[in-house]
């Protein structure tokens, strides 16, 4: 991608610029009397050209014309020299009425930025335009989204957010201290990314309803199996052969041959299929294993039904599909050292 002359403006600068106070504007008169002139216009016409007039047009602050421009310049060009001249007094007279539509806001900007060109670059006041560009353009609405989501009618309180920032600044004594602040945003955030975790999932659900009937169907059919066991966390297990080995502890590493399926018994994963046995932590494994190899003594093979909250809950891994029950045949080999 070509880089633009304007992309490499920071878009603190470009931001500052637009919250400068609003009025009328005019273009300042073109007087290229030396070379400095001439590039200092040039880069002028670059600058607008290469990027500031598609990032106007983005914001709303013009009407593009391009479209306009185009569609007639093809017209007359199968257009004979009659029809030409009536095309682009067409042509002008629609560009015109799109330059009066744009004026009133362009006028805005146009003042806003040589004001801020005005500014001394280092002073307070063009520091605070440009961190109050910041926090009005993206960190309050980032923050509010963090917090409410897309709940458009709820939003962060400004003058709250602005009484905080001026209150620390000026050392005067914080309603809630600097550690206390840090740690009611961080709880606030992660209860409404719970919350928000929360209602996907259950949206989720709903669009997988059926297939959860039917995995809490086949594990309600499985639990009246003779010899199934289910734990409390609803974990099932089956013992296919008994061990006599000893049993892994959650910090033990052991090595297992399994195969895994579906409820319609299709395969997903299997080392018994590849012919190599696996090695992994005990609690670097699916919940339901976890809790499986920590009863399990060496030597034992047993069958684990899995209900998908202790597998991969609403996680979509390809054939295994959100809130899928699952079905392993584990033999636990070893413990590793």
């Amino acid at each position: 991608m070509k880089k633009t002359i304007f992309g490499t403006f920071s878009a603190l600068t470009l931001l500052a610029v637009m919250m400068v106070s609003c009025g009328g504007a005019s273009t300042p008169k073109t007087s290229l009397k030396n070379s400095v002139d001439s590039v200092s216009y040039a880069y002028g016409v670059s600058m607008a050209d290469q990027g500031l007039v598609q990032f106007l047009e983005q914001s709303g602050v013009l009407q593009n014309t391009t479209n306009i421009e185009y569609d007639y310049q093809m017209r007359m060009a199968a257009a004979d020299s009659t029809q030409k001249e009536v095309l682009q007094k067409e042509l002008d007279a629609k560009v015109d009425s799109v330059n009066k539509l744009n004026a009133p806001k362009l006028n805005e900007f146009i003042k806003g930025m040589t004001e801020a060109m005005d500014l001394e670059e280092k002073s307070p006041y063009a520091n605070g335009l440009s961190i109050g560009v910041q926090f009005s353009q993206q960190m309050l609405p980032q923050f509010s989204e963090m917090l409410f989501g897309a709940d458009s009618t709820k939003k962060v309180n400004r003058d709250q957010v602005i009484a905080g920032l001026i209150s620390t600044l000026k050392n005067q004594e914080l309603a809630i201290s600097k550690l206390d602040a840090n740690g009611l945003i961080e709880s606030t955030a992660q209860k409404a990314q719970a919350e928000a975790q929360a209602l996907q999932e259950e949206d989720l659900k709903a669009q997988y309803q059926e297939s959860i009937d039917a995995g809490d169907a086949f594990m309600a059919e499985n639990a009246k199996k003779e010899g199934v066991v289910t734990l409390p966390s609803g974990l099932q297990y089956e013992i296919i052969r008994a061990g006599n080995g000893a049993i892994p502890a959650d910090t033990d590493q052991v090595k297992v041959h399994y195969h895994g399926t579906l409820i319609d018994g299709t395969v997903f994963d299997s080392s018994v299929d590849r012919g190599e046995p696996a090695t992994f932590g005990v609690t670097q494994v699916i919940p339901g294993w976890t809790e499986a190899l920590q009863l399990m003594p060496v030597g034992s093979k047993w069958r684990l039904v899995v209900p998908y909250d202790l597998a991969y809950g609403s996680a979509d891994r390809g054939e295994i599909k959100p809130f899928s029950n699952l079905i392993f045949d584990v033999e636990l080999i070893g413990i590793e050292k």
